[in-house]
């Protein structure tokens, strides 16, 4: 007991202290019933790959601490709902900044139900890797998952989708990854109204909605940079109402596609970008393309850049639409572009049409 005045306020001092001091909880192995990750006991330091069994339910607390000791991860084969709120997010990294594994996602989880909003979601969540790790921070073969109010930031790959699994992303940051994120082939994703900053990639092979987005100073590393569609199966690539700037290299890449496949870039605008549209003269007619109504403000190499190879045709047409490209003339858009006219070797040519003037994004 504190008698005196100052023992008393001392008293208080340390007890107001305490309070405020968390739990630390040790987590390995399997979570084999429903569970509960409560802020009180956080952080929860995984240990060992964690197993969340099927038709098991873990739901972690808003305000909750996860981290992950060196290359650990966790596989998901029930439910996980990890739903914060704004102001107290649920926060995973690794371990004293530590390369951790991420989340494997298989296809006997609970799947996201857009209409109940049931199952697998992050909501208000926030994650940080170590720029090289996690490789597939949000790993998902065959379940449907939904991210939304988070953020991302130092990883190679945010998120990669698998199997015909499909994902919801809203609202959401992404800054410092290589790999935003790579929707494979039959898979399918809805990305809206995100922030996509100092990133380096988007690799879109499954039927993908990609909309109200901002992406800014995205890197030239590697092969690929930009959003890259790469179709090897049907399926329809819709990017639209979305803001490109300062791409070191090129924005939007169409690297192939089927002819099951449709390729849709409308309403969206470009600025002070290397190279705003490459596209691949061999496979640019071979489903259904269509580049209209997008504010191409201004371009450091080129507007339009082909590559080759092209295809078996002796001089293949590839029809752009009607598009804002500033004060140009008709003169000064084929120069800003790439193609038969100003190199030899590429056997297609880029046909516009009339430009339209300055398009409002809806």
């Amino acid at each position: 007991m504190c008698f005196k005045l100052s023992s008393f306020i001392t008293c208080l001092l340390i007890g107001s202290l305490v309070s405020t001091i968390q739990a630390t909880t040790y987590i390995g192995q399997h979570i084999e019933k429903n569970t509960t990750w409560h802020k009180a006991n956080s952080p929860y330091i995984i240990t060992l790959d964690l197993n969340v069994n099927k038709n098991v339910t873990l739901t972690i607390e808003e305000g909750t601490k996860v981290l992950f000791t060196k290359e650990t991860r966790m596989v998901v084969m029930g439910n996980l709902i990890a739903q914060g709120t704004k102001s107290q997010k649920i926060s995973f990294t690794g371990l004293n900044d530590s390369d951790w594994n991420g989340f494997l996602f298989t296809k006997e989880c609970n799947d996201y139900n857009p209409q109940t909003g049931e199952g697998v979601l992050f909501d208000y969540c926030s994650f940080k890797g170590t720029g090289e790790a996690p490789t597939h921070l949000i790993r998902t073969k065959g379940c449907n998952i939904n991210l939304s109010n988070s953020s991302i930031e130092s990883c190679y790959t945010a998120i990669q989708t698998e199997r015909q699994a499909e994902i919801w992303i809203e609202g959401s940051l992404f800054k410092n990854c290589n790999r935003v994120a790579n929707i494979r082939n039959t898979s399918l994703a809805t990305i809206t109204n995100n922030k996509m900053i100092a990133c380096n990639s988007i690799m879109l092979g499954g039927t993908t909605t990609f909309e109200n987005n901002i992406l800014k100073k995205f890197t030239s590393r590697g092969r690929h940079s930009g959003i890259v569609v790469w179709m090897l199966g049907g399926g329809i690539v819709d990017i639209k109402n979305n803001q490109f700037i300062k791409f070191e290299d090129y924005a939007i890449k169409l690297h192939k596609m089927t002819k099951r496949s449709s390729f849709l870039i409308k309403h969206n605008s470009f600025k002070n970008n290397n190279t705003n549209l490459k596209l691949s003269c061999k496979y640019y007619n071979k489903g259904k393309t269509n580049i209209e109504n997008n504010n191409f403000y201004n371009y450091k190499q080129y507007h339009v850049k082909l590559f080759s190879p092209c295809s078996d045709k002796e001089k293949e047409i590839l029809s752009i639409g009607a598009n804002y490209w500033g004060k140009l003339s008709t003169d000064e858009i084929k120069a800003a572009t790439l193609d038969n006219q100003q190199d030899e070797t590429i056997t297609a040519e880029v046909e516009y049409a009339e430009a339209l003037k300055k398009v409002a994004l809806r």
